[in-house]
């Protein structure tokens, strides 16, 4: 079975549809953070909707659904309050509100003899948490978590394989490793190969939406050039 596995889209919806409309898979994991910092959260939350069978919650996601706090990087923080208010609550209706509810904090995934375990942050802390690689190495070695065969996460939006075991497929929305090209990762599950991609999608499109839902100049040069290549 190919598997895919994709997060961090943050309601860039060009970005979405063009991965969507270039990989082939049986059975998809979402990581989280359908919403926030991009300008089509409508659409972008209808596409996770139809096109995944596991469904994370992310910190934004979260942050949306209950208008609190998504506890974000404090140098992306005021653009998530600004995005927040002003397009993501702002557009999603009261279901597409009680979507982002219904999303898991974290998933056992039982598929084609393999366990999974999944969230969008960290077994440690599935919100909030950054496995990066010191981490990383207390969950590899953690006694509690050696049943299962992977462990997924997302928030990063860095790639990572750490130790053959722990997987982030990065962002299929808004990458932040100075590559403008999103990312996701697919897994087979009877030769437990899996691969990393990048691909490319009309970010213009992203950029030119933007302009029609940011009205303050300070944050739309910030996010615009979030999609822009340098």
């Amino acid at each position: 079975m190919r598997v895919l596995v994709f997060s961090d889209i943050h309601s860039n919806f060009e970005a979405l549809k063009a991965m969507l409309g270039e990989t082939k898979f049986d059975y998809s994991i979402f990581l989280g953070d359908a919403v926030d910092y991009g300008p089509q959260p409508c659409e972008t939350l209808d596409l996770v909707m139809e096109n995944s069978d596991v469904r994370l919650m992310g910190n934004h996601d979260r942050a949306v659904a209950y208008n609190e706090d998504c506890r974000c990087a404090l140098e992306m923080h005021d653009l998530s309050e600004y995005t927040r208010e002003n397009i993501s609550r702002k557009l999603l209706s009261n279901e597409d509100i009680e979507h982002l509810k219904s999303f898991r904090e974290n998933y056992v995934i039982e598929i084609d003899n393999l366990k999974i375990y999944s969230a969008h942050a960290s077994p440690y802390n599935n919100l909030y948490g950054y496995l990066f690689s010191t981490e990383a190495e207390m969950v590899w070695k953690d006694r509690k978590l050696k049943e299962y065969d992977y462990i997924m996460a997302g928030h990063t939006h860095y790639m990572m394989m750490y130790r053959n075991r722990i997987l982030n497929p990065g962002s299929s929305g808004q990458p932040r490793d100075g590559i403008w090209m999103p990312m996701y990762m697919t897994l087979d599950t009877n030769s437990r190969e899996y691969a990393f991609h990048r691909f490319r999608y009309d970010y213009q499109k992203t950029v030119d939406k933007l302009g029609d839902v940011v009205k303050d100049e300070k944050y739309l040069e910030r996010l615009k050039s979030f999609y822009i290549p340098s």
